[in-house]
């Protein structure tokens, strides 16, 4: 079946080879999810793990991706930023990524969504020229309740401190429900993204308070403070944040992390703030 599944991985975009699915959680069944699920069968995205010569943009694709991308959506729960469900299916050695998606209602409608980029007309492929302030100042001009704002706070501060530096105006996205209102919609595509010697990822693709690199503590308190979140408060996120993200090498672990890669990533984060 998933010699199947691999075959149809070109049915969804994105830097990593991946296939949109309907799953049966009792069944553990998978089919197509180009046409309406049937009943039982909910619409999950699937990224494939280990699989050869899948590179876009630095994001290559080894075994164990999936394991490591678990193991944030484990920590992004952990500090309230709202995700889909997420899960892991194994299968011949590989832990393949699995999300449900929520531009889906239960019934296999659409739910109509326009990330960042379209919403406000930022170029994806100038990922210097955007920064998360603008982000925030789209929220406000949609009129979006203060939670979205607070939220989108949280996840940049995640983002920076954890290295997921693939952060460009496509991973931003609302939704729109049958009213006519926007929403901030669940965070997506939270893993770690850093190559020291790449063009896109050697640094944030978005700024924060002017910066792409380097951040202090002052960086996310100023950030947060834009964003209308009084200074006392946004200490205390990004000490909520730190002390989450010390704790990577359980998370890790729990998602069936190597150690290895536990190792370079824990390295990797920006804890020293």
């Amino acid at each position: 079946m998933i010699e199947d599944i691999l075959r149809v991985g070109t049915s969804a975009g994105g830097a990593r080879a991946k296939a949109i699915l309907d799953w049966n959680p009792t069944t553990n069944e998978f089919r197509s999810g180009q046409v309406k699920p049937e009943p039982g069968f909910e619409h999950w995205l699937m990224k494939f793990d280990g699989v050869s010569n899948n590179r876009d943009k630095e994001l290559a694709d080894p075994q164990g991706y999936g394991k490591i991308e678990f193991a944030y959506y484990l920590m992004a729960k952990q500090l309230g930023i709202n995700m889909e469900i997420c899960r892991l299916h194994h299968e011949g050695g590989r832990s393949h990524f699995m999300t449900r998606r929520f531009d889906r209602t239960p019934d296999g409608d659409k739910v109509h969504m326009q990330s960042l980029g379209a919403m406000a007309h930022f170029d994806y492929n100038q990922p210097a020229s955007y920064s998360y302030e603008q982000a925030i100042l789209v929220i406000k001009q949609l009129g979006l309740p203060r939670e979205d704002i607070e939220q989108q706070v949280l996840r940049a501060m995640f983002n920076i401190i954890a290295r997921n530096q693939d952060d460009h105006v496509k991973n931003i996205a609302f939704l729109m429900d049958r009213k006519g209102q926007w929403r901030l919609s669940p965070a997506y595509d939270v893993t770690y993204a850093w190559d020291p010697k790449g063009d896109w990822t050697s640094r944030h693709q978005m700024s924060l308070n002017n910066k792409r690199d380097k951040f202090t503590n002052k960086d996310l308190v100023a950030f947060a403070m834009f964003a209308g979140i009084k200074k006392t408060p946004a200490k205390k996120m990004v000490e909520q944040i730190l002390d989450v993200i010390s704790n990577w090498p359980q998370f890790a672990k729990d998602a069936g992390v190597d150690k290895h890669h536990r190792s370079k990533i824990k390295n990797a984060f920006r804890l020293n703030l």
